[in-house]
């Protein structure tokens, strides 16, 4: 039997495997209140001068919320066990794209300095690595790109390109670089929570689930446990997340205005170069 089944006129899981039968049960529920959509879907990304990590980075994220409100509504048969992992991975892993893509832009308006009309569309990236010195590490990344950013802005070619961004708006505050950094020191490698051990000089440690009280092992801006085990409040960690991800998202989104006005400028910088062409060909 397939796990989804099609009807004529209903929709058949099997439900045989009872560690998914809680998820099975929850989504019974959802499908008679918002439908099931059974059209064809796609994978990929728009170019952009941060190469779609923007698009991928929005959709990590929508996806670890997914999987934090399936599991604060009981939707995982383990009570508080069941989801913390692959929720945190993913908000996580959400966070490194956003800086990655920040970082994008960066070289993108670096190139402007020299040539007004590199173009925002990317589709091609060569040596794409060597612009992340340390792909892992979250504090890192956004360091090189505030430091790059900040360079950018200070020799920015505002006679072909106006008015630089605003380094207000292209920068976290105090309050996201802190969430930003205990995050970082939480998991500082992106390995914490996408295996079940850790691994010190040549031996993998198991991360212990202990179900221990202790405050001290606690991030005082996030919330996060530093080790296994430890019971958090999932909400105050949530709730640092999201102010987080809303200021990464604030930037992207600036960023993204100031491709849309530079791209008018380059629109008026070809038309002209098109006449002169068409001119010097007459």
């Amino acid at each position: 039997m397939d796990f989804i089944q099609i009807m004529e006129e209903s929709l058949s899981i099997d439900d045989a495997d009872w560690s998914e039968q809680f998820l099975i049960e929850k989504f019974q529920i959802l499908i008679k209140s918002a439908g099931f959509d059974d059209l064809r879907i796609a994978c990929g990304v728009n170019p952009s001068p941060d190469f779609g990590y923007f698009q991928l980075a929005d959709r990590f994220w929508r996806a670890s919320l997914a999987i934090y409100f399936s599991g604060v509504t009981g939707c995982f048969y383990e009570r508080g066990a069941g989801y913390p992992e692959p929720w945190l991975f993913n908000a996580r892993h959400s966070i490194e794209l956003y800086l990655k893509g920040c970082n994008l832009y960066s070289v993108w308006f670096q190139e402007l300095q020299s040539d007004v009309l590199s173009s925002g569309d990317r589709i091609h990236f060569n040596d794409l690595k060597k612009y992340f010195k340390k792909p892992h590490h979250l504090y890192q990344l956004y360091d090189d790109y505030q430091n790059l950013i900040r360079s950018i802005i200070k020799k920015w070619n505002t006679e072909e390109l106006s008015e630089p961004p605003e380094t207000g708006k292209v920068l976290l505050t105090q309050i996201g670089e802190d969430i930003l950094k205990q995050i970082d020191e939480a998991d500082g490698t992106s390995f914490r929570f996408r295996y079940p051990s850790l691994k010190k000089n040549k031996t993998d440690h198991l991360q212990r689930i202990n179900w221990q009280y202790d405050n001290s092992q606690l991030l005082s801006k996030t919330g996060l446990p530093l080790n296994s085990g430890i019971f958090f409040d999932h909400i105050t960690v949530i709730n640092s997340f999201h102010k987080l991800i809303m200021e990464i998202k604030a930037m992207a989104e600036y960023l993204g205005g100031c491709w849309s006005y530079i791209d008018e400028i380059q629109e008026i910088g070809l038309d002209l170069r098109r006449e002169f062409e068409e001119f010097n060909s007459e």
